[in-house]
This record gives C-alpha cells, structure tokens and sequence, in this order.
C-alpha cells in the first residue's frame, strides 16, 4: 500500500463505518472504529455509555486542551477532567495501533492526530441531507421523526469532540486529502476509489 493507514471522519449516516469496513476487506487489513472506544473503555475502567457520555460533554476549548496537554508532559495526569483524558486515551491507543500495522480507522479523530504523518491518507465523508436521513431511518433503525435532529446533534458531538482532540475544526477541508460524497457516488464507488489511492 502506498499509504500505511487510511483515516476517515465521515458526517454521521453518511456510510463510513461501511466503507472503511469494506475498504479494509478489499486491502486485508484491519479496520477500526468502535474497537477503538473498547480499549479506551477497558483502560480507563469504565463503561462504553460513560464514555460516548462523556465524548458528547467534551469541550472545544483549544486553550484547555493545550494547557492539559502540557500537564501531561510533565506528568500532571491528575489536573485533566475525564473528558480530556478520554481524547489523549484514545489518541494513544490509536497512535499505538497504527505501530508497524496497516490499516483502516474510521472516526476517533484519526485524521487529526496524524495531520503531519504523510504515510495517512486522510479522507472525509458527506452526503446530503436525504440520504443520509434514509440511512439513519432504514439502516441504523432511528425515528424518522427524529432524524433531522439527530443528524445534527451526532455532527455537532464529532465536530466538538475533533475540536477538543485536534484543535481544529472537524470540517476544515484543508485537513484532507480527498472529500468524496457518498450520496452522489454510491459506497461501492466510494471504496473504489480510495482502494485505488491506497494501492
């Protein structure tokens, strides 16, 4: 593969986690997502709900998170709150993962972390609103009446929660090196393409 990793942040129910899925099928790698969340679960000695909980709380403040990062430097796990210990749990757990192992990680903020990292594909994922609010209701099973508003609320908690991780905006396009559509292409389309980049 000419990139080692492949980072995709995605709009929610814009169909990533499919993606990624098939995309690390067709390359025979590995693909992480919520395995991710699992580990960050078992490290921290609490449960998968407590930390979507607390990655919907975290705050976006760029000053926070360089003042924590810092405290970590030195040792001053303590002085983080458990929402900012999560993003640096996650972040070296992932950091950990990627070690001499190609792969797919879809979400937790991946393209971010590996912003400088030339061997990472970074790829973001949209759709429109429609098709993205047939999946929600046909393929994650949600309320149809609720769709909209969950649509937004799932994108404001990724946009907050890269915000706090990376210090930088989820949607920023200049962090990527491909923004496809998922809705105009089709998945199958989709993953043909970044197989192609990948290869």
């Amino acid at each position: 593969m000419n990139y080692k990793v492949i980072a995709i942040e995605r709009e929610y129910a814009s169909g990533g986690t499919e993606i990624g899925e098939k995309l690390a099928a067709r390359l025979g790698v590995p693909c992480y997502g919520k395995e991710i969340l699992e580990k960050a679960a078992q490290k921290m000695g609490i449960s998968i709900k407590e930390l979507e909980d607390l990655e919907e709380k975290t705050t976006s403040s760029l000053l926070y998170s360089i003042y924590a990062m810092a405290n970590i430097s030195s040792g001053e796990v303590r002085m983080l709150t458990k929402e900012h210990e999560l993003s640096i749990t996650e972040s070296e757990i992932i950091k950990n993962l990627v070690i001499g192992n190609p792969c797919v990680i879809v979400g937790r903020c991946a393209a971010g972390i590996f912003r400088e990292d030339t061997s990472v594909l970074k790829v973001f994922i949209q759709s429109d609103m429609e098709t993205r609010k047939e999946r929600a209701v046909n393929v994650y099973r949600n309320d149809e009446k609720n769709a909209d508003s969950l649509l937004k609320r799932f994108d404001k908690r990724r946009n907050e929660y890269y915000k706090a991780t990376v210090g930088k905006d989820w949607r920023d396009m200049s962090s990527y090196h491909m923004i496809l559509d998922s809705g105009k292409l089709g998945i199958d389309s989709v993953v043909d393409i970044l197989e192609t980049c990948a290869r």
